[in-house]
């Protein structure tokens, strides 16, 4: 069984594997509190990509896949100062 849980974080976009032109594939948050959540593959994800380093605030449900905590976005925006 695996647990899952919804939550709201807050972090910033950085790019955890690229294509061989050099155009990230996949993307994480890297929480204020030095947590990674990998995104899971979605349309949510695929627009991720567009923010690589701004800072956002995403809401999902986050499982552990592995050593890793993998988030699956309902919703996100940009997180303002």
């Amino acid at each position: 069984m695996i647990d899952t849980e919804t939550k709201t974080i807050r972090g910033i976009v950085i790019p955890t594997d690229w294509h061989d032109n050099g155009h990230p594939r996949s993307v994480a948050i890297a929480t204020y509190r030095e947590q990674k959540y990998l995104v899971a593959e979605s349309s949510k994800s695929r627009q991720l990509l567009t923010l690589i380093n701004e800072r956002v605030v995403v809401s999902g449900v986050v499982h552990r896949a592995k050593e890793n905590m993998v988030i699956e976005i309902g919703d996100f925006y940009l997180d303002t100062p």
